[in-house]
């Protein structure tokens, strides 16, 4: 049979695990916040993307359309809006993919810490476990001291005689 530790201190080290997964659960909650803001950003990135997307349109079809008579005289001011147009698109296309990358660190992180979590709740039970054997042998040794006093004073008394 192993050694058992004192009640108190499987109490202790229960408590301990127990504040270890309480400090799990928060970096999950942190990291679950974190993707959540990650998935906003990449959404807010991709609304960006269409409007940038739409603007360049928008700009090719009124120089077709609209401008065409105008086109020489406008030229070079148009095609400095298109080309700003253009960098803006890109830089926005650039961002969305430095975003979606923040997204995939989050969600590891995220599924880093569920792990942890998932851990630290094995080892929390395994203490419990540890915990309750503890107290039920504490309880036993008790019992069993109990009932050596009876018979001790069993055997002792004139009575018994």
């Amino acid at each position: 049979m192993r050694a058992l530790p004192h009640p108190r201190e499987a109490q202790q080290l229960a408590r301990l695990r127990s504040l270890r997964v309480q400090r799990a659960r928060d970096r999950c909650t942190q990291a679950q916040a974190q993707v959540e803001r990650a998935m906003g950003a990449v959404e807010a990135r991709q609304q960006e993307i269409e409007r940038r997307r739409g603007e360049v349109g928008s700009l090719a079809h009124a120089m077709v359309h609209g401008l065409a008579p105008a086109m020489p005289r406008w030229a070079e001011l148009v095609d400095a809006q298109r080309e700003k147009l253009s960098e803006a698109l890109e830089r926005a296309e650039y961002a969305l993919i430095r975003d979606e990358r923040e997204l995939e660190d989050a969600q590891e992180r995220l599924q880093q810490a569920r792990a942890e979590l998932t851990r630290a709740l094995a080892r929390e039970d395994a203490v419990r476990g540890l915990a309750d054997e503890v107290r039920r042998a504490h309880g036993l040794m008790r019992e069993q001291r109990a009932e050596l006093e009876l018979e001790d004073q069993g055997r002792g008394s004139p009575r018994s005689r």
